[in-house]
């Protein structure tokens, strides 16, 4: 599977910055992962900042889109790793993953993605739903690959 998380804001330097290239070069050795930052959106109010970041969402996504928002379906670790194995065998190959910005998503974009995923029924800043969504994508890949990192509780 190739991921594409693509993401509202850019990460300055510091902790989020420095955790997220970590888990960018831990996921390598399994598969493609690219992270492509978009200018924050600009607009009068917030409605339009999330209407903006929406748009830019959609036109940088490439292949099945996968919007992250809190009220989407949850999965445990084995299984999404089982749903990325099911979407394989379907014929998906690349999963662009959006991640929005502190306006979150217009509900179009939430509509019209293929799938709506929730790190967390919490809130996220954005550069920590960030984090530890390409964390879990580590964690999924090595899962998949029978790799001792994921232990079972």
């Amino acid at each position: 599977m190739r991921y594409r998380v693509v993401a509202i804001g850019r990460l300055k330097r510091g902790f989020y910055a420095d955790a997220c290239r970590h888990y960018q070069e831990r996921t390598r050795p399994f598969g493609r992962l690219e992270v492509v930052e978009l200018k924050e959106g600009r607009g009068p109010d917030a409605a339009a900042v999330r209407e903006a970041d929406s748009t830019a969402l959609l036109a940088a996504a490439e292949g099945r889109t996968v919007c992250l928002d809190e009220a989407g379906r949850s999965f445990d670790t084995r299984g999404l790793a089982a749903h990325l194995d099911d979407l394989e065998l379907r014929g998906t190959s690349q999963l662009s993953l959006l991640v929005g910005g502190a306006e979150g998503h217009a509900p179009w974009l939430r509509e019209r993605a293929d799938e709506v995923w929730s790190l967390s029924p919490l809130t996220l800043p954005h550069e920590l739903a960030r984090l530890v969504l390409l964390e879990q994508l580590y964690r999924v890949e090595t899962v998949r690959a029978g790799h001792p990192y994921h232990r079972d509780g």
